[in-house]
């Protein structure tokens, strides 16, 4: 009788050991997955802004009528920035300083500056403004006062 109970209780142990680390890969894959997913993010508000600047700034006006496009995608994925850099998501091939995570205050801040910026310059660009210079600039600064802080310069 003492050896099924042992039995069991070995089996019982295994498994939880065995599903304690399973979940410890798990939440080590998030994290990592959680860094893909900020930089394809980041990628993807680097390519918006480069589409804009390619009419707004270079002249590619037949491309106009995709300036709203772009400015309500950097709108939408800079609701919250630092959402993507949660706690223990710096490591890795990153750009993101240390910084990020000791100053988190004022990364919200300046996060919510350039999400303001670019609901400034959607607001713009659905109005009809013709002259979006000032708008994008005003993007472009709250972009880099972010990047002069908390990312490695290449």
């Amino acid at each position: 009788m003492h050896k099924p109970i042992k039995l069991a209780l070995s089996f019982g142990i295994a498994m939880t050991l065995g599903l304690g680390a399973m979940s410890q890969v798990h939440a080590i894959d998030s994290v990592e997955a959680t860094v893909d997913y900020r930089k394809g993010v980041m990628r993807a508000i680097g390519g918006n802004t480069a589409a804009l600047a390619a009419v707004i700034v270079d002249g590619a006006n037949e491309y106009r009528d995709n300036l709203a496009i772009h400015a309500r995608y950097i709108v939408d994925m800079t609701k919250d920035i630092p959402a993507l850099f949660p706690e223990g998501s710096d490591f890795g091939e990153t750009n993101a300083l240390p910084a990020v995570w000791e100053n988190q205050e004022r990364y919200a801040e300046l996060s919510e500056n350039t999400h303001k910026a670019a609901v400034t310059l959607l607001e713009a660009i659905e109005a009809g403004e013709q002259d979006l210079g000032p708008r994008f600039r005003e993007l472009g600064q709250s972009c880099r006062a972010c990047h002069d802080d908390f990312r490695q310069s290449n």
